[in-house]
């Protein structure tokens, strides 16, 4: 039974087939807006964009400005390309460190056809210009890889290493491909003999690379600088000072258009228009626009024929166009913030509690009726205590940690801790409740209600969570790089001892408990492997059981347990359902966004998602019955 269990976790694990819908509406993204891109246009058919943000959605905008979401990340996503055929949206995820990814998405069916991890990170990314190819420019001394779209195989199309490339071109014929290096080179290779036919010196550091009229001039930026070459000979053709400049043209054009920020609220569209494919004019002023400035300025955007959309670092969309205006005009956005984010929720007496930046409420799935019941200062986690009181804490963060009286309103402050909050778990021994803290993954510390006493009960590197079980010891998920050199340890919190436990991995994480079993989550990777489990630790035998496997990385999953209910997120895309006592097992279909966390009670299921919204569904059913979001009249609203 357990291996028949398992092969079916895998297979449901790695399709990435999703019967979840993009969800239609006019939100913004909830991060910064990282890119944008238009879809080829057919006879007759409306202008259409992808944006991406650093929230991991992509989100395709239509004409009336509503924007179908999906989020396929759970870190930010640096780069799109998207196919000729519009079929394929590719993307480069990344959280600025260690994870780099390229992922290919059928947004037809919201399934991922091709995924990829890189040690090195993405410099560029392009479909070739009839779709044979999928192009990822790397940094790496190898440069840029060629994948065939028809089986997503790599493939050798270049001869030789084009080295960091930040802008990659082919030819509508796909006979040549043009690669710019931010190291001050312009190459052009046969893609039929993959042999170099030109190479020029040019100017170095360029970003904001474009390719424009009829692919006669090359473009970019350096140090608010707008540089202009001649892309067949490798020379400068002007180059024109220019304040934050974003060039928004694309190799459709024959004129550069880009726009110019003043760092307060004022924003110029300038062109250069091209004169004979030899010389371009001086900057010509075709409108003026007051738009969002400092944090919510404006920082990526694309001209598709007369409409521009623009994106900002909060994630807001705006939409411009090119007739010329003599006047001064107000930017136009299309994105609205109708939904408040619900950051954390946990169970209730007899519901739920769900909790904003601004309060915390109750509601259920049957009466649908939300109950403001008290305003908060802002934190982001809140833990049930007992049937009238709640904790409050924020992660990441040195903030209180607050009790609070859902009856009488009154607030205690419980500690301040002296480090970043990274987790705080309830537990107990016996009749005694206790807080286990985490701070900035190195120390524990226990909270006793009782006694009012805080103590630090063990002190370590690349700690990640950690439980307090029936048995009295605290048992600490961590990274096996540091000693003891095991990815689960115990720890007697009266006398200090600590012992490694039997369990095989690069680091443990996403730890919950019934008090006697501790389930959590285990990577295990090496050069060419990367996996990861869902295992059962039996706190009185000893003993490590794996139950469920993920054959890539997923440093983000959790568990969480109700009864004989262990529930987990492993593989990014599904919630998994796991009966303990019967074996049984089915995965809920996912919402527009991708599920964080997850609580249970009695029967109802609620799922929240990465974006602030919640799923219902049922413990013994997995079918998905309603994706409500928070409105910001606190209503709910259903989709």
């Amino acid at each position: 039974m357990k291996k028949l269990f398992l092969i079916l976790i895998l297979t449901a694990a790695f399709t990435f087939t999703l019967s979840a819908q993009a969800h239609i509406s006019t939100q913004s993204h909830q991060a910064q807006i990282t890119a944008i891109k238009s879809l080829p246009v057919k006879s007759g058919n409306e202008l259409t964009y992808f944006t991406a943000g650093d929230d991991g959605f992509l989100i395709k905008w239509s004409d009336n400005n509503e924007g179908e979401h999906y989020q396929i990340s759970d870190v930010g996503i640096k780069l799109i390309a998207v196919s000729p055929n519009s079929n394929y949206v590719a993307v480069y995820e990344s959280d600025g460190g260690s994870v780099n990814k390229v992922s290919v998405w059928d947004w037809r069916t919201l399934t991922r056809k091709f995924y990829k991890k890189y040690t090195d990170s993405i410099t560029s990314l392009e479909f070739s210009a009839k779709g044979t190819y999928l192009i990822v420019g790397t940094a790496s001394v190898d440069g840029a890889e060629f994948y065939n779209t028809s089986n997503w195989s790599k493939i050798n199309k270049i001869r030789a290493n084009t080295s960091i490339v930040n802008y990659i071109h082919t030819s509508d014929t796909e006979k040549t491909a043009v690669f710019y290096s931010p190291a001050g080179s312009l190459a052009y290779y046969n893609m039929q003999t993959g042999q170099l036919k030109e190479k020029f010196t040019v100017i170095q550091g360029l970003s904001q690379v474009v390719l424009y009229n009829s692919n006669i001039f090359l473009a970019g930026v350096r140090d608010n600088t707008i540089y202009v070459l001649n892309a067949y000979k490798g020379t400068t053709v002007t180059s024109i000072k220019a304040s934050n400049p974003i060039i928004l043209s694309s190799y459709k054009d024959s004129n550069l258009y880009y726009l110019e920020y003043d760092g307060k609220n004022n924003y110029d569209l300038k062109m250069l228009e091209n004169l004979d494919g030899q010389k371009v004019s001086n900057p010509r002023l075709v409108k003026s626009f007051r738009g969002p400035r400092g944090n919510a300025a404006i920082n990526t955007g694309i001209k598709n024929y007369t409409e521009i959309l623009l994106g900002s670092k909060t994630g807001s969309v705006y939409k411009i166009d090119t007739d010329p205006s003599l006047s001064t005009t107000n930017m136009t956005e299309i994105t609205e913030n109708t939904y408040s984010k619900i950051y954390d929720m946990c169970k209730a007496p007899s519901d739920f509690y769900f909790l904003t930046d601004k309060a915390i409420f109750n509601s259920s799935y049957d009466s649908g009726i939300v109950n403001k019941l008290v305003s908060t200062a802002g934190q982001t986690n809140i833990i049930n205590y007992d049937e009238s009181n709640v904790i409050l804490w924020s992660e990441a963060t040195r903030q209180k940690v607050q009790m609070i009286n859902l009856n009488t309103k009154a607030t205690t402050d419980l500690f301040t801790p002296t480090g970043n909050i990274q987790s705080l778990k309830l537990g107990s021994i016996g009749e005694k409740n206790y807080l286990i803290e985490i701070e900035s993954n190195s120390i524990i510390n226990l909270y006793d209600f009782t006694n009012k006493t805080f103590k630090q009960v063990y002190a370590g590197t690349g700690v990640q969570d950690a439980v307090l079980c029936d048995n009295g010891n605290v048992y600490i998920a961590k990274s096996s790089a540091s000693n003891p050199q095991v990815p689960l340890i115990c720890v007697n919190p009266d006398t200090y001892e600590t012992v490694p436990l039997s369990l095989t991995g690069n680091v443990s994480f996403g730890l919950s408990t019934d008090g006697h079993i501790v389930y959590g989550i285990v990577l295990q990777s090496n050069d060419n492997v990367q996996t990861t489990y869902v295992y059962s630790f039996n706190t009185a035998t000893s003993k490590a059981t794996m139950l469920l496997k993920f054959n890539e990385e997923d440093a983000e999953a959790f568990t969480y347990i109700y009864g004989t209910i262990l529930y987990t997120n492993i593989g990014k895309n599904k919630l998994y359902c796991y009966n303990i006592s019967t074996k049984k097992n089915f995965s809920y279909n996912r919402s527009a966004s991708i599920p964080k966390s997850v609580a249970q009670n009695g029967n109802r299921v609620v799922i929240l998602n990465n974006n602030g919204s919640i799923s219902w569904c049922n413990s013994s059913s997995a079918t998905l019955q309603a994706d409500w979001y928070l409105t910001t009249d606190e209503q709910w609203y259903e989709f």
